[in-house]
C-alpha cells in the first residue's frame, strides 16, 4: 500500500535539540497519533541524565513508546529494536491510531523501512560463554573459533575485532548458517515499508548551538557528573 495523507507513517529525525520531540507531539496531537522513539540512547532504562528522554510534560498526555524499556545490560541491537517497532506500529494501527516515529539514529529507521537479513535474536546465555572464552583465551582463540566455522567471515574482520567476532559465531551456534552466506540476503521490508516519510530538521546552526550548550549545562546541573 502506498503512502497517502491519510495512512503515511511520519518520521521525524534531527539534531540533538532541534525539537523533534515537540513537533512530534504536535503531529501525534493533530493526527490522533502515537509516539515511536527511534533513539538508540533512549530505549534505555535507568540512565535518565543526558539521554534528552522526553519529560511527561513534554509528552503532553501523547503516548509515547519503546523508551526506557531495555536494560543496559543486554545486548539490544538495531534489529531487535526494528522488531520491536514493527510490532509496536501493527498495534497501534490496530487501534486506529496514526504512528508517529521521532529519533536521531538513522541506522534504526533504516532498519526497519530496508531490512539487511534476518538475523536471530540475541541469545545472553550464549553470549556470555563467548565472552568468557575471550576473557580466558584471548582474541586469537576466539578468532581461531570464526575461521574453522565461517572463514569468509573470518577474512572480513579483524581477529582483535571480537564484537564482530562474536556476533558471527553467535550466527553460526544460533542458524547452523555461517553469517557471511546471509550478508547479502535482504529480508522481506515490513508491508508498511513503503507508508513511512522522513522529515528532517535542519535548524538555524547557532540557535541550535545556544540550545545544545544549555542542555549540557543543565546535565551538570542535574548531576551528570558527581
Amino acid at each position: 500500500m502506498s503512502a497517502s495523507p491519510n495512512n503515511m507513517i511520519i518520521a521525524i529525525s534531527g539534531p540533538t535539540c532541534s525539537g523533534k520531540t515537540a513537533l512530534a507531539v504536535r503531529a501525534a496531537k493533530a493526527l490522533n497519533g502515537e509516539v515511536v522513539n527511534f533513539d538508540s540512547v533512549q530505549i534505555y532504562s535507568g540512565i535518565e541524565i543526558a539521554t534528552a528522554k522526553p519529560t511527561a510534560e513534554e509528552m503532553d498526555g501523547v503516548p509515547h513508546h519503546l523508551i526506557g524499556y531495555v536494560d543496559p545490560n543486554v545486548n539490544y541491537t538495531a534489529a531487535d529494536w526494528a522488531r520491536d517497532a514493527a510490532e509496536k506500529i501493527r498495534e497501534i494501527e490496530a487501534r486506529g491510531k496514526r504512528v508517529v516515529l521521532v529519533g536521531g539514529t538513522g541506522f534504526y529507521l533504516r532498519t526497519l523501512r530496508q531490512p539487511l537479513f534476518e538475523s536471530p535474536k540475541t541469545d545472553s546465555e550464549l553470549r556470555e560463554r563467548l565472552r568468557n572464552i575471550l576473557a580466558r583465551r584471548g582474541n586469537d582463540h576466539l578468532y581461531r573459533m570464526l575461521q574453522r566455522v565461517d572463514a569468509g567471515a573470518a577474512a572480513e574482520f579483524d581477529a582483535n575485532d571480537s564484537v564482530r567476532v562474536i556476533r558471527a559465531l553467535e550466527h553460526y551456534f544460533q542458524t547452523g548458517r555461517r553469517i557471511s552466506d546471509v550478508w547479502y540476503e535482504r529480508a522481506e521490508p515490513p508491508e508498511f515499508a513503503d507508508r513511512v516519510r522522513l522529515f528532517v530538521l535542519d535548524p538555524d546552526r547557532k540557535t541550535l548551538y545556544d540550545k545544545i550548550n544549555r542542555r549540557t549545562e543543565a546535565h551538570f546541573h542535574n548531576g551528570l557528573v558527581n
